[in-house]
């Protein structure tokens, strides 16, 4: 009955949603976590990290339950984003490469964990046996009160033996989809324009989450307002933080401006495939470079198509634009994934004149306030 405590503990704490990607170790705990929390399951662990931020930009308390190798994939992102806006965050990572692990490959990263999250200043907690489980009411407090991310390390031997848990599988079909997309013209904007129609056409009471560099700099110089979150680091993370607050605020109309570099190297558009967030719209502008790097040209530019690949992932409502027109035609009819073709360049927009403290408290303070 451990994975039922730990269960308690975390309804007692009030999280409000988890995010989740199982591990060998911990089997039947991850299988309960879908019958008492609405769970998000992610196909790359650091997508957690941005679904986590727009969780508590819209209010909520999310948790993560992950295997402990995750976090390798998820430390930029916890440092740069949770750290640097201080976002809560409570970790459940079932704690590989201890405790006669078999599995040589999980040894050399897992093994020194504690003394790598020393050198990060991350808080942790280690659960060795199930006396040990009532520190991750610990964890979950320590990291709402410190507001930053917070691990708890739980050994195997902390949960009840593990057995294959029983799974009903629904039937599995795929049904026959156009996947044509019309092609495009020489894009007709740059990026600044884009945006600039962007905000002129999104509701007042939407949030707009923009992707780093370049992008959030030319947001605020288009349009200011508490409801845009800029970000100011954590690549590839816009659309997960867009997905996790459009997830708890489902009233709230939010708007991803996003790359495509950004999201080629993203796992999350399946992610926002399978949760269906009618309130979530993606502007996916595609320059075909590395804007906010220099220019360099990427996959994008000639061969990968950003719009095929959001309907390959499972997105349904996907157009393309390049003009003004087709920008206003998207977002009056609530088109989910904008294919946005716009011009390489950036504007000489300066820097965000905000604190990351500032550019949080404001957003979370604007979907308070629409409710």
């Amino acid at each position: 009955m451990n994975e039922e405590t730990v269960i308690w503990i975390m309804h007692e704490e009030g999280i409000d949603m988890v995010a989740s990607l199982p591990c060998d170790k911990n089997k039947r705990f991850t299988v309960l976590l879908e019958t008492e929390f609405p769970v998000i399951d992610l196909a790359r662990e650091e997508d957690g990290v941005g679904i986590g931020a727009g969780v508590v930009l819209a209010g909520k308390r999310p948790l993560i339950s992950i295997q402990s190798s995750g976090l390798g994939n998820m430390l930029n992102a916890l440092l740069s984003l949770s750290c640097v806006y201080h976002f809560p965050l409570p970790i459940l990572a079932s704690w590989r490469g201890v405790c006669d692990e078999k599995i040589c490959a999980q040894i050399p990263f897992n093994a020194p964990l504690p003394k790598l999250l020393d050198v990060y200043n991350i808080p942790y907690r280690i659960c060795r046996s199930a006396e040990d489980l009532d520190g991750i009411r610990e964890v979950i407090r320590g990291a709402f009160a410190q507001q930053t991310p917070y691990v708890a390390l739980i050994l195997p031997s902390c949960w009840d033996p593990q057995q294959d848990a029983p799974i009903t599988y629904p039937k599995r079909s795929l049904p026959d989809k156009t996947f044509f997309l019309p092609g495009y013209s020489e894009p007709k904007l740059t990026r600044l324009e884009a945006i600039e129609k962007i905000v002129s056409e999104v509701p007042d009471n939407a949030v707009i989450i923009s992707n780093i560099g370049v992008p959030s700099k030319e947001l605020f110089a288009a349009k200011d307002r508490p409801g845009n979150f800029y970000m100011l680091g954590s690549y590839m993370q816009a659309s997960a933080i867009g997905l996790g607050c459009a997830f708890s605020s489902p009233k709230t109309p939010v708007y991803v401006i996003d790359g495509d570099g950004s999201l080629l190297g993203s796992a999350v558009l399946p992610v926002i495939a399978t949760q269906k967030c009618e309130n979530l719209h993606i502007m996916a502008l595609d320059n075909g470079t590395f804007g906010s790097t220099g220019n360099q040209i990427s996959p994008a530019y000639e061969t990968a198509d950003i719009g095929m690949l959001a309907r390959a992932a499972g997105i349904t409502s996907v157009e393309r634009a390049v003009s003004p027109e087709e920008i206003s035609s998207a977002v009056s009819r609530g088109i989910s994934f904008v294919h946005l073709l716009i011009r390489p360049g950036n504007s000489g927009s300066p820097n965000i004149p905000l604190s990351p403290e500032e550019i949080r408290s404001r957003t979370e303070k604007f979907i308070r306030e629409i409710g």
